[in-house]
Parts: C-alpha cells; structure tokens; sequence
C-alpha cells in the first residue's frame, strides 16, 4: 500500500515542490492549506485536500484541525512546512504523535534550529562563522553595537518564531541604516543579533540528515532575487559542493542536533570563505531544484523517516531554478531603474530550467499561483494577523541580497 503523507502549509511554493516530489515517488500525498487556492492543493500529486486555521490567527484551532485529521484516518507521516507549523506541531506533538508519525527530534532540538544564537556559535565552530556580530538584549545595546559596526547594519530576532495573542508569528531580519529603524526592530524582537553587513555571492546547501550523518545534498548559487535588495532567489543554479563544505555542513547539523529537511544559507566572503546566514530546518523555497537536479530531498527523507533505506543520489550541476512572478519583477525592477543589460539577462533563455510553480503534466498549480497574486493584490491579509511591523507573511522571510548578491 502507498505510504500516506499529510504535508501542511500547501500555499507554499516549497511545499508544492515537497508534494510533487513525493507523490512522483508513490507517496499518497494530502496537502492542508488555510486556502482553496493553494498551489499544492491544485497539484496532481495531491490526492486529497484539507482545509485548516491559519496557525498565525490560532494555534489551538490549527492543532484541533490536525489532530481531528490524523484521528479520522491513518497517516503514515505528518510533514509540517513552515517555521511557525514546525514549532506548532512541534509543542504540541502529545496530541498529534499518538495517531502519526512525527519524525521529529525532541522538542529542544527544534527549539535549537530555529534559535539564530545557536546558528552563530555552533557554524563558528565548524569554520562556518557568521559576520561579525553581537547578541543585544536591549535597544540600547543593538544602538551601541550598530554604531560600533558602522550603518548599515543587519538585526535579526534571536528567536525566528514566538506565540502572540494565541497565534505564531514569525519575524524576519531588518536592514537598519538609521538609529531609529535599529531601536524599532530590537524592541519588536527583544533579543537580537547585530550584524555586520558582508556582501557577496548566496549559496544555498540543501539536504537530508540523519542519525547517521547526510543522507543526500545539493548545493546552489544564487544569480538573482527578488525584491532585488532584500528578497528571496528567484534565479539560482545547481554548483559543484566547494571541497570540505558537506562535511562542514554535516558537523553544524549535528552540533545543532538537527535531523531531517534543512537549508543552509552561506555568503561567500571577499577572502573566499563561507559564512553560514540561515539555517532552515524545513522544506525551503527553491527546493525544487533539488529534484530537477536528481535528488529528491522530501521523497528521500521522509522514506528514511519510515524506515526504509533510500538508496544515495547526487545533485547535478548545471540544473537552473526559476521563480516565474518573482524573476518577471525582477525584470521590471531593473527596466524602472534602467538597466537594460540587467534585465535582458533576465529574458535571456536557458537551458535546463526548473520552475516554482510550472510543470507541463501539472499545470494547475500555475493558475493557482495567479489566483493567490490577485488576492494578494485586492488584500495583503486575508484574515486578520496579530500586529507587527517586522513580521512575515509566509513561510520564507525576506533575505538581503542584489543580483544574486547578499547583505547579511
């Protein structure tokens, strides 16, 4: 019988590269999502859809929803999408592991991998080091170390995620290049991190570990993002691992105590150096490349979750990713501020692309995605979410960086 697989946060793109991914390897596949029009719920490889509560407006109903899903029918393994759904089902995994398989490690684990502190010390200690940087409890102290690295400076919330007002929230990073953008993202976060700002080339590490070290890899560059000084990839392409990087990154994973999907964001530095930016113990935005590339990171993970032995893969190089809106924004972007070689490089063909949100044998997901950008059009928020002014909208926070270039 089909291994079924419950995959939340279906609105996600990168949870529609997890579903199409495991129902191309035989897993039965129901995808929840808090909207109809969810990319992943109009895939293919879904063979059935659930709606569920926004866990940013209520954790308790999200959890209920789950709970009563997983209690009606058997589900083999629940995969959660997003930081806020991870850390959710995480805490409350003594409602939802006696009817399925979580394949979690222990709740201060997941704690670990989201906590940017751990990330800072652990990388340095695996020749990973972060930029220059400084833990600020205070708004007086994220001032004093911003003045102390010279604007502009980058602040990150310590913890990525944390519960107001009965719902979670997720807070991304802040480039401040004043004192008072500074003073108002450390009071929003509490305990922060100032970091110096680097520039440089974003690689993206992407893979499976488990109790017995990497199960499988890719390794990928950024080339373009949006929006193209504080975004996310929407151009990237597969890359030959620099030597020693894996079993860096294999160290950093287990001193964290990590096992399963994770990213690994690094800024290659002047002196050719990497630093480690992100660490993201989930599905990640572009991870469709990784099965382009033939490494099927969702199929292979939660196969070895199950207790089978996935046998080993390799990632291509050479294989390209694009996030269709957000690379045609791009464009524009660069024709606005009249870059025309820039954004002829964005129309330029390519061989060997892999696409967020297109397939030719799974096209609805496509129209999807432009049903959720009208909505996103007419109404930035569907339901009303607990105030913030730093928090994000969805499962991948901004990231600073300019033509496949990063600050962080």
């Amino acid at each position: 019988m089909p291994r079924r697989v419950l995959a939340t946060d279906a609105q996600e793109r990168s949870m529609l590269a997890a579903i199409r991914c495991l129902g191309q390897a035989g897993f039965e596949v129901t995808a929840v999502a808090d909207t109809g029009i969810a990319p992943g719920m109009w895939s293919r490889a879904a063979v059935e859809h659930r709606p569920a509560p926004d866990p940013r407006v209520s954790v308790g109903d999200f959890i209920a929803k789950l709970e009563a899903i997983v209690s009606e029918r058997h589900y083999d393994l629940l995969v959660p999408g997003t930081d806020i759904s991870l850390l959710t089902v995480s805490s409350e995994r003594h409602r939802l592991a006696p009817h399925v398989d979580l394949g979690l490690p222990p709740h201060e684990i997941v704690e670990r991998a989201l906590d940017r502190k751990v990330l800072a010390q652990e990388a340095a200690d695996v020749e990973l080091a972060s930029p220059d940087a400084r833990v600020c409890e205070r708004p007086e102290d994220a001032l004093d170390a911003a003045l102390s690295f010279g604007y502009p400076v980058l602040v990150k919330p310590s913890r990525i995620v944390r519960e107001i007002d009965g719902g979670m929230q997720r807070f991304a990073s802040v480039l401040a290049h004043d004192p008072p953008t500074v003073t108002d993202a450390a009071g929003e976060f509490g305990t922060c991190i100032v970091q110096r700002c680097a520039t440089g080339p974003v690689i993206s590490f992407g893979g499976v570990v488990t109790d017995d070290g990497l199960l499988a890899f890719v390794v990928s560059r950024y080339l373009r993002t949006w929006p193209p000084e504080a975004g996310n990839v929407c151009f990237s392409e597969t890359i030959v691992p620099p030597v020693g990087l894996a079993e860096r990154v294999e160290a950093l994973a287990a001193r964290i105590g990590w096992v399963g999907l994770f990213e690994l964001e690094l800024i290659e530095q002047p002196d050719g150096s990497l630093a480690a930016i992100d660490f993201n113990p989930r599905a990640y935005g572009s991870m469709t490349l990784a099965a382009a590339a033939g490494v099927p990171l969702s199929a292979l993970w939660c196969s070895w979750a199950l207790g089978d032995e996935p046998g080993s893969s390799s990632a291509r190089a050479g294989i390209r990713y694009r996030w269709e809106d957000a690379d045609f924004r791009h464009c524009l972007w660069q024709l606005r501020h009249g870059r025309i070689r820039a954004a002829a490089s964005v129309l330029r063909p390519h061989r060997e692309v892999t696409h967020a949100y297109f397939q030719a044998r799974d096209p609805a997901p496509l129209i999807a995605r432009g049903a959720q950008l009208v909505r996103l059009a007419r109404n930035h928020r569907r339901q009303k979410l607990p105030s913030g002014r730093f928090a994000t909208a969805g499962a991948q926070p901004p990231s600073l960086g300019s033509e496949g270039s990063r600050r962080s």
